[in-house]
């Protein structure tokens, strides 16, 4: 599955992931199991930017989309998608399309889960602000088990600050960033131990910006991207230290794109 982490900050956004994939195949037997078998295991980038700068797109979950790895496909759909009307337009098309793909790769075959965050800035009231959207197959809840044929799109970023209006949610993002709270997605495998670990970096690293003078608080978009980098290394490190050869799944090093806040 991986990590993926999808960082809000008022400086702008940040996706990063890790650079493992493992190649799967679910299988249905007749009595109605599902069987998941490993292929392989290799390194590809799973977060993407635009070429334009108009959005990020990163991923977690199935690592072949119609006989491509997922990442090349994803940059087939943006080399068709370069200038989207809208977010909703770009997120709803790019659902249609993996389900489509999807489903003929499947075939009768078990669903396997693929989760994708979609995000960049619109203009809202006059002012440009950020959207994220979601597009799944499973949920995280049920640590993507629940996978299904059917895709789902959301505007997952406003859904957590619905009484906001677009001229205060840069205020809003500075307040938690200046907490080292920074607003975040968090998908992929194991989040339980991976928000622990990401939690333990941010006091130890909030306890050196306070404390000792070689350490600041982020300032930039640059310095927060240093930080995500070392919490998706640091996940990396606990598979690498304590998970068995095939059980690699998140490592590999660390990829980040990032969008300026339009001024």
């Amino acid at each position: 599955m991986s990590i993926l982490v999808v960082q809000v900050l008022p400086q702008g956004m940040i996706f990063g992931a890790d650079r493992n994939i493992t190649v799967t195949q679910c299988i249905s037997t007749a009595s109605g199991q599902t069987t998941i078998i490993i292929q392989g295991q290799g390194q590809r980038p799973k977060v993407l930017k635009w070429p334009n700068e108009k959005a990020l797109l990163g991923y977690v979950g199935v690592g072949q989309i119609g006989g491509l790895p997922t990442d090349e496909w994803l940059y087939k759909f943006i080399g068709q998608h370069l200038d989207p009307a809208t977010f909703q337009d770009l997120a709803e098309d790019l659902r249609a399309e993996i389900e489509r793909q999807r489903r003929t790769d499947e075939g009768d075959n078990a669903a396997e889960p693929l989760v994708v965050h979609l995000g960049g800035f619109e203009e809202r009231d006059g002012y440009q602000v950020p959207v994220v959207w979601h597009i799944r197959n499973a949920s995280a809840s049920a640590e993507y088990l629940d996978a299904k044929k059917e895709f789902q799109v959301s505007e997952a970023f406003w859904e957590y600050f619905p009484s906001i209006r677009p001229a205060q949610i840069r205020s809003k993002l500075d307040k938690l960033a200046k907490n080292f709270s920074p607003f975040w997605f968090h998908q992929g495998f194991d989040l339980g131990t991976f928000n622990t670990v990401e939690s333990f970096l941010k006091g130890a690293f909030k306890l050196l910006c306070e404390e000792y003078p070689d350490h600041k608080l982020p300032q930039s978009l640059v310095d927060w991207e240093r930080h995500l980098k070392m919490s998706i290394l640091t996940y990396g490190a606990y598979f690498q230290a304590f998970k068995g050869p095939g059980e690699q799944f998140v490592g590999g090093g660390v990829d980040t794109v990032r969008l300026d806040w339009p001024e």
